[in-house]
């Protein structure tokens, strides 16, 4: 498809509205003269009608026709420019001119007066001269129409490009602009008041591309390392079996240790093609909720033997009703209570909150212990983010990042913080 030159088009346009608006100025300018030529035309057939009719009566009165007739040869022979035929009760008594109309002669049959019904008059007047004005002025006014257009296109023309200016400038920037540029952004008052609002949106785009990238980068280096490590300790173990003879239990425990690596491993891809599904915009299949309460109360259920080992206890407060897949909704109060298991203090109680605010519905996990540093609130919810950054365990930083995946499926989102010992991590779902 071929590209429309701005410049050219923004041009035509400008040419083609200068000829428009000249039209119809040139066409009312025609159209007045027209008329006023029409006006005095017409005034001078009245002005010879009232002196051919004066004349008729004085003759009329002195009942001599030979009179009359002197009188309108005498006249109409200086004036050429005039035509007239006279008939009383149907006989011509008199004519001069020609005696139709041709393309420079107007001719006019008179409605007969009161005073003289019996006399028909036919008056013409030579209108070669006018009309020769009108179509001097007619060929005047094109010419001047089309060339005032072409002289507005080409000062358009000019006038368009030195606008566009700042686009070409634009585009040489934009070119310096990218991941060899780290950093750079464009100058959003260098380009006019009505580009600012795009280059804003270019730097906004920029910002966003260069976040992605770098996260990009991070999740690489994350993924890599969390799959090299159990990676290792196969390769490793299945090395040492194999450097010499082992029994049949022996061979067991290193197949049973390298079975765990393999579930760590396939629980790392599973949920990178779960987050990786839910950054495509991938939305939940909802259902009818009517307690999230006793979703908590089954995910507690699930979490027993691990919160009897470190003496927790765990209260659910609150209740809503929500449209969500409640498959995900499990799993996202699951994620959130193993982190506030992971980090809560010996002996404590956990507090899952469930409520409607700001037209969603919020599940919150609170638990007593270390708080969150402040550097690290915002960074909770990132792929592979731990605030142990030894990186060991069974926990490997998608957890949270997941949690927020969910919230986005439902159209929610998710907040953490920590304040007095306690620290509270939350999602929401659009009601």
């Amino acid at each position: 498809m071929a590209t429309r030159s701005i410049q050219r088009s923004l041009s035509w346009w400008l040419a083609i509205q200068t000829l428009c608006c000249l039209a119809v100025i040139s066409a009312l300018i025609y159209m007045v003269a027209h008329h006023s030529f029409d006006r005095r035309q017409r005034a001078e057939i009245v002005r010879h009608e009232g002196m051919i009719h004066a004349l008729y009566s004085l003759a009329k009165s002195a009942d001599n026709w030979d009179v009359l007739r002197d009188e309108l040869h005498d006249f109409f022979r200086t004036h050429d420019e005039l035509a007239v035929q006279l008939r009383r009760n149907g006989e011509l008594i008199f004519a001069a001119g020609p005696a139709a109309s041709t393309r420079s002669w107007r001719q006019e049959r008179l409605v007969p007066r009161a005073d003289a019904p019996e006399l028909e008059l036919q008056l013409g007047i030579d209108v070669g001269s006018d009309r020769a004005i009108l179509r001097t002025l007619a060929l005047a006014l094109v010419i001047v129409s089309l060339g005032t257009s072409l002289v507005a296109s080409l000062i358009g023309a000019r006038l368009v490009r030195k606008a566009l200016t700042p686009l070409r400038s634009l585009a040489l920037e934009t070119r310096r602009v990218g991941p060899h540029a780290s950093g750079k952004r464009l100058d959003e008052g260098a380009y006019g008041t009505e580009m600012a609002p795009f280059v804003h949106q270019f730097n906004q785009m920029l910002e966003r591309a260069e976040r992605a990238y770098q996260q990009l980068e991070a999740f690489n280096a994350d993924v890599a390392h969390e799959l090299r490590t159990p990676l290792a300790n196969l390769i490793g173990e299945a090395e040492v079996e194999l450097a010499k003879p082992r029994n049949a239990d022996e061979l067991r425990e290193v197949l049973l240790s390298n079975v765990e690596e393999a579930r760590r491993l396939s629980a790392i891809v599973s949920d990178m093609l779960f987050l990786s599904r839910a950054d495509r915009g991938v939305t939940a299949r909802t259902e009818h909720v009517r307690a999230l309460s006793s979703a908590a109360l089954d995910v507690v259920e699930f979490h027993e033997a691990m919160l009897e080992s470190k003496g927790l206890a765990v209260e659910v407060v609150g209740d809503a009703g929500v449209e969500a897949d409640l498959g995900l909704v499990k799993r996202a109060i699951s994620n959130l209570l193993g982190n506030a298991v992971q980090y809560a203090k010996a002996g404590s109680v956990i507090r899952i909150d469930i409520g409607r605010r700001d037209g969603a519905a919020w599940i919150e996990v609170s638990n007593q212990g270390p708080a969150i540093p402040q550097e690290a609130g915002g960074r909770l919810f990132e792929r592979f983010y731990r605030l142990d950054r030894s990186r060991t365990g069974a926990h490997y930083g998608l957890g949270l990042a997941i949690v927020a995946a969910i919230a986005r499926m439902h159209g929610g989102q998710t907040r953490a913080s920590s304040f007095a010992g306690t620290t509270t991590v939350a999602f929401s779902m659009g009601l």
